[in-house]
């Protein structure tokens, strides 16, 4: 419950802020549900490891790594240790977008690959000490920073050249990401940008230069799942996330936001999948 509460001050505040630095989260804010996050995330762990679903398969996250993951991917969080413990730094929608186009050149789909970056003691020691000034900046009023939007753009540049470092050393010692990886994360980025608009797997099948019985054969082989599935799941954890966080959108207005043509259409999909209408879901979650 404590986890919880901190990520929801984190949410209500974060526009403001534009970065959030939670210490000391010992869990979850939710145990075996899907969420889409629309922000950009830093899980840095200290001690303790935890279990979850990223886009549909199993990653472990362990001491001394740092993980970076992408806006709009899907994460279902599964158990943790005793002695998990974790620093989390969030950043706002309009800082990540401005921080990608002005301010970084990394390739962060190696990040959607394998979230998690290992570092040494020291490196995790630098890092920390990285985190700590960016902490202060957050923190810090424009009056005693009249710059302090370009100094957290600063920091945070400098806290990813350090990620893309250990990373760089990851990439070497490990096999290059095999051609089907590649379209199974190119389809999950493609996705968490078209989903209110394109539910055709053509659409994606195109963006990937391969035909669309192809595709679906590459997605189910690397995700268990056909690229039609993989876009229904996504949808209906879209619209359970925007059910139970939402409360200001009618149903209605969620299935226009989720590309549905009317309300009948929508409704009867998210029965299909979940076995109760939208209203019945978001009674059961308020």
């Amino acid at each position: 419950m404590e986890t919880q509460r901190a990520f929801e001050e984190a949410y209500r505040t974060i526009e403001k802020t534009e970065v959030v630095v939670l210490r000391n989260v010992h869990g979850f804010p939710v145990h075996n549900r899907d969420i889409i996050s629309p922000y950009l995330m830093l899980f840095i762990c200290h001690t303790g490891s935890s279990r979850s679903l990223y886009d549909m398969r199993e990653v472990v996250f362990r001491a001394n790594e740092v993980a970076m993951v992408l806006p709009g991917h899907i994460i279902r969080p599964i158990d943790f240790s005793p002695d998990y413990s974790i620093t989390v730094i969030m950043h706002s929608i309009a800082f990540e977008q401005k921080m990608t186009k002005e301010r970084l050149t990394h390739d962060r789909n190696k990040f959607h690959e394998l979230p998690a970056c290992l570092m040494t003691d020291e490196e995790m020691a630098q890092f920390m000490k990285a985190v700590d000034l960016l902490e202060i900046i957050s923190e810090s009023p424009v009056s005693r920073y009249p710059h302090r939007h370009d100094m957290l753009l600063a920091q945070t540049d400098i806290m990813v050249e350090m990620l893309d470092a250990c990373r760089h050393q990851m990439d070497k010692e490990t096999i290059a990401t095999s051609r089907k990886r590649s379209v199974f994360n190119t389809f999950c980025n493609h996705l968490a940008v078209h989903y209110q608009e394109q539910h055709e797997v053509a659409f994606y099948a195109e963006k990937a230069h391969l035909t669309p019985r192809h595709f679906s054969v590459v997605i189910k082989e690397t995700v268990g799942l056909s690229a039609s599935d993989y876009i229904e799941q996504y949808l209906v954890t879209k619209a359970r996330n925007l059910l139970s966080t939402r409360p200001d959108l009618s149903v209605q207005q969620i299935c226009y936001h989720l590309g549905y043509a009317d309300s009948p259409s929508f409704c009867r999909f998210f029965k299909r999948h979940t076995g109760v209408t939208p209203s019945e879901y978001r009674a059961t979650v308020q």
